[in-house]
């Protein structure tokens, strides 16, 4: 069986403590014990190998001992998720699903037929991403944005870019350059239950977007999300 996993955002060499939460996920929840072994994950890349020294008797203080530190490599390509946010249970699921898949970047944005106001909010996003990280073993945690209105991201907006197009929305996505996108990132857009408007479709393919589909069916946001992410991935080889 793997060691357990740790989020442990201040990581270094020697001893050091847990966050509180995961102090007490290790010692109430897991019931680890002095001298058990752990991993321990920062969210930006960086994994060890570590052994518990002490624990609390309330449980909500723990010390391990790191002897080593490993750098992952960051993913080849970073992609940026431009996200019409849904209802939060579903958006946790986007979250989730994000972070599992590798993105770099989450990127909600305030659109024609999207909610007025997302209910979710970052603090809560960071902690369903900091879930799937350790699931996943995935040790990059994708930056979270605050909403942002559709122009304004699309204006500000450098990556190549891709858009998560309903059946109707034209031609097939012609194979991307792999070069040009390790370069300079890829933008995914996926829009609300609603899709897109006409115009800020247009908007998104004038700038030079590349249609991406999955199959005849209109999917929902937490479908499109990995079936997207993962033909993107095909494309890219």
């Amino acid at each position: 069986m793997s060691q357990r996993c740790f989020y442990c955002p201040d990581m270094h060499t020697g001893s050091v403590m847990l966050p509180e939460n995961e102090a007490l996920h290790a010692s109430k929840v897991l019931r680890l014990t002095v001298g058990e072994g752990l991993t321990l994950m920062d969210g930006m890349g960086h994994t060890a190998n570590a052994v518990v020294e002490t624990i609390s008797r309330r449980g909500n203080e723990l010390a391990c001992k790191v002897e080593e530190i490993l750098q992952v490599p960051k993913p080849q390509y970073g992609i940026r998720l431009y996200l019409a946010p849904p209802r939060a249970k579903i958006m946790d699921l986007v979250v989730r699903f994000a972070t599992e898949l590798g993105v770099s970047r989450i990127t909600p944005i305030l659109c024609q037929y999207g909610v007025s106001k997302p209910d979710g909010s970052k603090d809560s996003w960071l902690q369903t991403a900091i879930v799937a990280m350790k699931q996943s073993r995935n040790p990059w945690l994708p930056i979270l944005d605050e909403p942002v209105a559709f122009n304004t991201a699309l204006a500000s907006a450098t990556e190549c870019s891709f858009l998560g197009a309903v059946p109707s929305a034209g031609a097939s996505c012609s194979t991307p350059n792999p070069e040009a996108c390790r370069q300079k990132g890829i933008a995914l857009w996926i829009g609300p239950e609603g899709g897109f408007s006409p115009d800020e479709e247009s908007a998104i393919l004038g700038q030079g977007a590349c249609p991406l589909t999955v199959g005849p069916c209109i999917l929902r946001v937490e479908t499109a999300v990995p079936a997207l992410l993962g033909a993107l991935y095909t494309l890219l080889g």
